[in-house]
């Protein structure tokens, strides 16, 4: 297998640069900024580790509640291409609300809509065995509506669905919503507890009685433990009245909580315009851009992507970069897919999921099945890490790899 590494000389260049910009006196582990606010350049770790692809800087970007049919049911692929999205006849596609009023999928008139009840009890009346019916009977019509190219915002996501990659059986990784799926995102586990819970570690945490220390190991242990620079960006980074703890994992772990590669948003844009992004980011946008229902609508998530591809197409850092577009859990909203039960955990509901990257197959639609822990995989794989349990070695559950030409 081709090993992808930076020529020596350039290497040395660059080992120089992080060498002499890393010494810039102490790091703020919870506000993610040094002098300048610049933050961990590299992400603490040598830009130069050895990888399987010519991907040298993955970038996660974590968009919030919306299922595959709510917002690419109507997406039209490229010729040649095919997209499963509900027509009449598949499981859920006519149902039942609470009134006993028949509900059938609509074209929702706002891209702002509000925030449907999405906890675990909730996900499993919705999806009810597999019969996918549930849905409107637990959040009424709105759970039913869905976006096309004419809603504000949808045309920008589906233009990038175009011009890359996106996948079409793509879940949330177990019937839940925060912070099981970012768990999974970056352990592989929620340690079967799929309910909603407070971190144990501040900032903004509020009293729980379920909270619990996360002691699983995680993708960040593994980065560290092998010089790989990591970090998770978050918008409003400990501002409490607009960050959201539960879509911090990292804030849930013993190992990670007070690390200080959890930074605030403002850093990553000031690593990437000195060149400095780290191997991995996780980004987490604050809610008025995460596209989450009663927080922000579909046409603002639309504009920060837009703004963030066309300040990465505009980096040194393109050519090397992939971005993974995923959006954690359904929210809430009817998909007519039954989630593969892969074990006694998961999958959840259909999600949308894009690789947008200049390595990333042009205009095409993947078909295979895929999950959260699709991209801890691919993580794991191009920098030769190792799995962490039984279903991050399931191998029914792809690593994406197919998504790119390489």
């Amino acid at each position: 297998m081709k090993i992808y590494q930076v020529p020596k000389l350039i290497a040395v260049l660059v080992l120089f640069a992080f060498l002499t910009t890393s010494c810039r006196g102490p790091l703020d582990a919870t506000g993610g900024g040094g002098t300048g606010g610049s933050g961990l350049d590299f992400g603490g770790g040598d830009p130069n580790v050895p990888t399987n692809s010519p991907v040298k800087h993955v970038i996660v970007l974590v968009y919030q509640n919306r299922s595959f049919d709510h917002l690419f049911g109507h997406y039209t692929p490229p010729a040649g291409q095919t997209v499963n999205v509900a027509k009449p006849g598949d499981p859920g596609f006519t149902q039942t609300d609470n009134a006993g009023n028949a509900v059938t999928p609509f074209l929702l008139s706002q891209p702002s809509t509000p925030d449907l009840a999405h906890g675990r009890n909730n996900y499993l009346d919705s999806w009810n065995g597999g019969a996918m019916n549930g849905f409107a009977k637990v959040n009424g019509n709105t759970a039913m509506g869905f976006y096309d190219s004419s809603t504000p915002g949808v045309s920008t996501f589906y233009s990038y669905a175009q011009q890359f990659a996106l996948a079409d059986n793509y879940f949330s990784s177990v019937l839940s919503s925060a912070p099981a799926q970012g768990f999974y995102l970056v352990s592989a586990t929620d340690n079967g507890q799929p309910f909603s819970t407070q971190p144990v570690f501040g900032p903004c945490n509020d009293p729980d009685p379920a909270a619990t220390a996360n002691n699983s190991p995680n993708v960040a242990d593994e980065m560290k433990s092998k010089n790989i620079g990591w970090a998770w960006f978050h918008e409003g980074l400990g501002i409490c009245t607009g960050y959201v703890q539960q879509q911090n994992a990292f804030q849930y772990f013993t190992s990670t909580h007070s690390a200080p590669n959890i930074q605030d948003y403002k850093n990553f844009t000031d690593q990437l315009n000195r060149n400095v992004l780290p191997s991995v980011s996780f980004v987490q946008m604050s809610p008025s851009h995460s596209g989450h229902p009663g927080s922000s609508g579909v046409d603002q998530a639309a504009t920060f992507l837009d703004n963030f591809v066309k300040a990465l197409q505009a980096s040194p850092a393109w050519d090397s970069t992939a971005i993974f577009v995923m959006w954690d859990e359904g929210g809430g909203f009817y998909d007519h897919v039954p989630p593969p039960q892969v074990d006694s955990q998961g999958l959840g509901i259909r999600v949308p999921m894009m690789v947008i990257s200049p390595l990333a197959k042009k205009g095409i639609v993947f078909h295979g099945l895929a999950d959260h822990t699709s991209i801890l995989k691919f993580i794991q794989w191009n920098w030769n890490l190792a799995p962490f349990n039984a279903r991050n070695s399931l191998g029914s559950i792809s690593d994406l790899r197919p998504m790119f030409t390489f």
